[in-house]
């Protein structure tokens, strides 16, 4: 089961935070080089960041049950590790969906727009800095998850731990 858990968090961190990279560092800019139009572009962000917002809550779910499973053979500094980087990466994403939905009120659809008077640029700078919080907490968790599943390892491979 310790396998288990530990391939299905890494393929879900993988997915997540690799999807956001991508998205972040290619995406956004092959789109405003291709469209040309911030606003348009930010209608197809708006589906992209969507979708990544659902996967990084079965990512943080995943994160949750290993920590939770890891806390028991791994020493304190590890566990409060482990809880501090998830539970900023939860608040960052919490965060995110709070600003989503303020951003998605802010646009009309029928005519790809941002709607008159909306002050856009602030929330919208509010995202980007919560998805670079989530992002760095959730590489947090990763580096501190590595060193907890160490220390996991080496105490059920303990002669102490031997029935």
């Amino acid at each position: 089961m310790r396998i288990a858990r530990r391939f299905l968090m890494l393929c879900a961190l993988g997915w997540w935070l690799g999807g956001l990279t991508f998205y972040s560092l290619v995406v956004i800019r092959a789109s405003h080089q291709i469209v040309g139009n911030h606003t348009k572009v930010g209608f197809i962000t708006q589906k992209a960041t969507a979708g990544l917002n659902a996967i990084g809550v079965g990512a943080l779910a995943l994160m949750l049950w290993n920590g939770a499973a890891s806390c028991r053979g791994v020493g304190p500094w590890t566990r409060r590790g482990l809880a501090a980087t998830w539970l900023a990466a939860v608040a960052a994403h919490a965060w995110l969906y709070v600003l989503h939905a303020r951003l998605d009120a802010m646009l009309d659809f029928q005519v790809r727009q941002v709607q008159a008077g909306a002050r856009f640029h602030g929330p919208h700078e509010l995202y980007l800095i919560a998805t670079s919080i989530e992002w760095f907490a959730s590489l947090g968790y990763l580096l501190v998850a590595l060193v907890a599943w160490r220390q996991e390892d080496a105490t059920s491979a303990s002669p102490a731990s031997a029935p």
